[in-house]
């Protein structure tokens, strides 16, 4: 009887994960944007695709007991497009011991043009990107950073989350990493240039073929 209505309990508590998503478009014209700004410890995976279209596409997943409170705040200063997560006007926290322990998962999905320079920062997020980006500029804790066809300048800082590159031709590299291990295949010398630190992640900048 027990086992029951445990079973039935979680399959409830499964379904209403399932219920309490969201999900939010933005697309912005790169006409006046040459970078995008992502600051947020609120989400815990960030993947992004490089396309040749003049258009920032931004696709958030959203799921929790408070995701229809969840909203993205953006901001354009002179070139840089700052995005966000926050809550709704009015909404209150519960005070509780419970509060911590909600589940909250916030996925951001980024299509954006070669040209765009990117910075992210965040202690939880982990980052994958496709494709080349001009400028690239992570800041992460204990996410880890993975780049795949990629073609550009790049700074690359973890905590504790590993590091893997697979660059184009004309990238060279060099890796830091204060506990864990580096391998290095890339070039001292390039057109790009990628400088990736760790102090407890693993790194490896490796050369496509």
């Amino acid at each position: 009887m027990v086992k029951k209505i445990l079973i039935v309990a979680f399959v409830f508590f499964v379904n209403f994960l399932c219920l309490a998503q969201k999900t939010i478009q933005k697309e912005f014209s790169s006409e006046e944007i040459h970078t995008l700004s992502i600051e947020d410890d609120a989400i815990f995976k960030i993947s992004a695709q490089t396309s040749k279209e003049e258009t920032i596409k931004i696709v958030f997943h959203i799921s929790g007991e408070h995701s229809e409170s969840v909203i993205i705040e953006e901001k354009i200063e002179e070139d840089k497009l700052s995005i966000k997560t926050g809550f709704a006007p009015f909404f209150v926290m519960e005070d509780d011991k419970l509060a911590a322990h909600k589940v909250m998962a916030v996925e951001m999905e980024l299509i954006i043009p070669q040209t765009i320079s990117i910075e992210i920062k965040s202690k939880l997020a982990s980052v994958e990107t496709r494709g080349p980006i001009g400028n690239l500029a992570i800041s992460l804790g204990n996410g880890s950073c993975s780049l795949k066809g990629f073609k550009g300048n790049a700074h690359l800082k973890t905590v504790a989350g590993n590091i893997t590159v697979q660059a184009q031709k004309d990238v060279s590299g060099k890796a830091i990493s204060k506990n864990g291990t580096v391998q290095n295949d890339l070039s001292s010398i390039g057109e790009f240039f990628i400088e990736a630190e760790s102090i407890n992640g693993n790194i490896m900048l490796l050369q496509t073929k």
